[in-house]
């Protein structure tokens, strides 16, 4: 038995609980009940106000990425409660690996809870290989729930935020978390793979909130994964842009999955890399490809709007830069404000954390390259710091939306 295996065997018998930051709320909620049978129970951690923020300060040295800051704010905060056992209890991030600070984050975080929380183990989701003994395996089967959860996850986020901009909150929270209950019901059966039915399913209780009548502005939101997608790191942005009579769009987390894997055959053919694998990349990244479309084609006929083809994305990165340029989110970014802006979402936020030099290069450094582009593209860049409070985020907010284009 390897190593690996003997240690997370223990943590389920030992009944650990496992605590996760809040990336994707709808997402993280499903992944996190699945996860929860294999014997240790996951929780998302949702902060709020400044305490995470401050207690990350104090923590992480303040030229670190802006989301490691809070994420470590975040867990101590959580692991200062009171409510855990932390002789049983442990924290989990995801890591993509490459050229990203996040690649260092376990011994950052392992560094920030030496003192006050040394039995605290710190542990890695990643398809990379890193941090191999504490890393969480992945089976091909649990592999494959997992992504089934960012498929099923993504098409309700699309569907929800299109929903929240025209119909009253509670009513759409009502049917969000009928569809969370009706998939945690299945993750983890073969039930959970018959995607035609499961979306369908997912549609059909959505269906009574379709967008009617005038279009809202809509405004896409690109940038670091962290802070694009967590509520807590953009200071609720997806909410002060429905509060502003807009509707926000957030591209899908699969178009990321779709991004990385795309990478290996940048690398291929550039550098001659992953020869051997390339063959089984292939069939995996037009496989995660298809899922993409099928969500696509489920919603003709409604007024529901898809996610951008990746194909599509690819192309508009290309007009633009050199998918060559990967580190961190690298030529996604430029890749999809362009596309937002060939499908009429011409108002665009890009979120840029403190301390992510790539993601300031692809993200802020070419925005004059995506305007000369596309010009009828109306974009803001706003920076996050741990520091900093949402006024001058919020300002620069109402200033893009006032000169706000909508797209035809």
């Amino acid at each position: 038995m390897s190593e690996q295996k003997r240690f997370f065997d223990k943590l389920a018998k030992e009944g650990y609980t496992v605590l996760v930051p809040d990336m994707c709320p709808i997402h993280f909620d499903l992944l996190s009940h699945y996860l929860s049978q294999t014997g240790m129970k996951l929780v998302v951690i949702t902060p709020t106000g400044r305490e995470a923020k401050d207690q990350g300060l104090n923590a992480i040295h303040n030229d670190a990425c802006y989301p490691v800051i809070i994420i470590a704010g975040a867990f101590i905060q959580e692991l200062r409660s009171g409510k855990y056992d932390l002789n049983k209890t442990a924290v989990m991030i995801s890591q993509t690996g490459g050229g990203c600070r996040a690649s260092n984050y376990l011994s950052m975080f392992k560094k920030a809870f030496a003192k006050e929380f040394p039995n605290v183990p710190v542990l890695s989701l990643n398809f990379s290989g890193l941090e191999k003994e504490h890393s969480l395996p992945l089976s091909i089967p649990r592999a494959l729930n997992l992504y089934f959860g960012v498929i099923y996850g993504d098409f309700l986020m699309n569907l929800s935020n299109q929903a929240y901009a025209y119909y009253p909150k509670e009513e759409i929270d009502a049917c969000l978390k009928e569809c969370l209950t009706y998939l945690k019901a299945r993750i983890g059966h073969p039930k959970f793979f018959q995607k035609r039915r499961v979306l369908r399913y997912l549609l059909e209780k959505f269906k009574p909130f379709q967008p009617c009548g005038e279009r809202k502005p809509r405004v896409g939101v690109v940038g670091e994964i962290y802070v694009k997608y967590s509520p807590y790191a953009n200071n609720h942005l997806g909410d002060f842009l429905l509060k502003e009579g807009c509707e926000p769009v957030f591209p899908s987390l699969n178009e990321f999955v779709l991004y990385c894997l795309y990478n290996y055959f940048v690398d291929h053919d550039y550098y001659g890399r992953n020869k051997k694998s390339y063959p089984l990349l292939r069939v995996a990244y037009r496989y995660a490809l298809g899922l993409t479309r099928l969500s696509a084609k489920m919603l003709k006929g409604t007024t529901f709007l898809p996610f951008d083809d990746f194909e599509d994305v690819i192309a508009s990165g290309k007009k633009v830069i050199n998918i060559g340029v990967k580190m961190g989110e690298g030529w996604l970014i430029p890749a999809e404000m362009v596309c937002f802006a060939h499908h009429g979402v011409n108002n665009i936020v890009v979120v840029q954390p403190f301390g992510c030099l790539p993601n300031h290069i692809v993200g802020k450094g070419m925005i004059r390259p995506v305007k000369a582009l596309c010009p009828d593209a109306n974009i803001v860049p706003l920076d996050f710091d741990a520091s900093s409070t949402s006024v001058n985020q919020e300002n620069r907010l109402k200033l893009m939306l006032s000169n706000a284009k909508l797209g035809k």
